[in-house]
């Protein structure tokens, strides 16, 4: 059952000129967090416009980039009328969740049964998530692409923002300014909003495998002392996976033919995975990416306020990143659908309640991320047999295996929202 409940207001589908100069928010970054939330705003009755720096975002890549969506993100999605053409496109099942540590007792299995719902998450490709939300987008926002934000000032009534454009500079106004544009936030750094976190001096390793059997709706949780192992189900029986290495066992780790490489996921996959989906057979591409953690110091300021990898990122082990991005739209959107921000969407009121709903949340799912990382990192033997009887805890103590499953589902997030609607509503009345 979902839980979310979209509050639209009636004037929707306000279709923009390109030539609008004059908007209430500017977005920029036109994934699917920037994305979600113009459309959401839109329906709202905003004038939008949507700063994107490529000019496609649609383009399918080799390895695929993928993401794990909870239960309660595709309860959002299903809302907005978008999950039904991301399933048509393909989603991986999440129905179990197995977390241990190769050659140690420990093991927590989780179960969507268990949760009550028919996946505990998804594993989609992030093209395959765009793709409708454009489709929704089409003649309710402005699009500025390929753009990118030269320079932006503050006003007494907005902000000025300059930008390239269609091989010349242009200016626009907005009330609100919202950087979604990633890890390394162009809006953020212009802003002069630090960040909380540090470098984790490892590369995720990504790509295909696929095995002699089926991977049977399961995703695994291998933790090693050099950084976690994730195996994630694609819809076509493939695995995605994420593998934390070192720089250096990174380097060699992409250089090895494709044979050598699966010998070597299967030796650090150990028993975890092979005895229900078989031997690796074969392998896609593969590519890296540095992890690190990344939290903005302000999540808003001055009629500029940031969601999704702009205000923080991850580290993949929890697969909980698109998911808080997500949240944040959610709230930005639930503080926006007022008639004080329909007089002036960049009030400092509502920037500072935004950047209180989102600080606990953010703070919750990062500590936990860290935490789990740092409780595996290190090979003594006392701590291997301490973390087995935690895990085996975990799986036969059923209060805090409920708890488990509640945040791995999202269902947690999702009755928060329902319930906070319902508050608002009331009020309202």
């Amino acid at each position: 059952m979902c839980f979310y409940s979209i509050s639209i207001a009636p004037r929707v589908g306000r279709v923009m000129n390109q030539q609008q100069k004059d908007f209430d928010v500017v977005i920029v970054g036109g994934g699917v967090i920037g994305g979600v939330l113009a459309l959401q705003l839109a329906e709202q009755g905003y004038r939008i416009a949507i700063i994107e720096a490529m000019l496609h975002g649609m383009q399918k890549t080799d390895p695929e980039r993928v993401v794990a969506l909870s239960h309660g993100s595709r309860c959002y999605l299903e809302e907005l009328g978008l999950w039904q053409h991301v399933a048509a496109a393909g989603a991986g099942l999440i129905r179990h969740i197995e977390v241990r540590e190769p050659n140690n007792h420990g093991l927590v299995q989780m179960d969507a049964a268990e949760a009550g719902v028919d996946a505990l998450g998804y594993v989609v490709e992030i093209t395959d998530v765009v793709r409708p939300i454009y489709a929704a987008l089409e003649g309710k926002v402005t699009w500025f692409r390929p753009a990118r934000v030269l320079s932006f000032q503050h006003q007494h009534d907005g902000i000025r923002i300059s930008l390239s454009y269609d091989g010349e500079e242009q200016r626009i106004s907005a009330a609100l300014l919202i950087g979604a544009d990633g890890t390394n936030s162009q809006i953020r750094r212009m802003a002069g909003i630090g960040t909380h976190g540090w470098d984790h001096n490892r590369f995720g390793l990504v790509a295909s495998v696929r095995c002699e059997r089926t991977h049977a709706d399961t995703a695994y949780e291998c933790f090693r002392s050099s950084g976690p192992l994730a195996f994630l189900p694609l819809s076509d029986d493939r695995f995605s996976i994420v593998w934390a290495l070192a720089p250096q066992e990174a380097v060699r780790m992409m250089d090895l033919p494709d044979r050598m490489f699966l010998k070597r996921l299967q030796r650090a996959a150990d028993e975890s995975v092979l005895p229900r989906s078989g031997r690796f057979e074969s392998l896609g591409k593969r590519a890296c990416f540095p992890l690190e953690l990344r939290i903005a110091k302000e999540y808003a300021r001055s009629r500029i306020a940031l969601i999704g990898n702009a205000a923080h990122t991850l580290h993949p082990v929890a697969g909980q990143g698109m998911n808080l991005g997500l949240r944040d739209v959610i709230d930005l959107v639930e503080v926006l659908d007022s008639p004080l921000a329909k007089k002036d969407a960049g009030n400092p009121l509502l920037l500072s309640a935004y950047a209180e709903k989102r600080r606990a949340d953010v703070l919750a799912v990062g500590g936990f991320t860290e935490s789990m990382l740092v409780s595996f990192a290190n090979d003594l033997d006392w701590l291997r047999l301490l973390r087995g009887q935690a895990l085996g805890l975990m799986q036969t103590c059923q209060p805090l295996k409920d708890e488990l499953l509640q945040h791995a589902s999202g269902l947690t997030h999702l009755r928060k929202s329902s319930k906070a609607h319902m508050k608002q509503s009331e009020t309202s009345l």
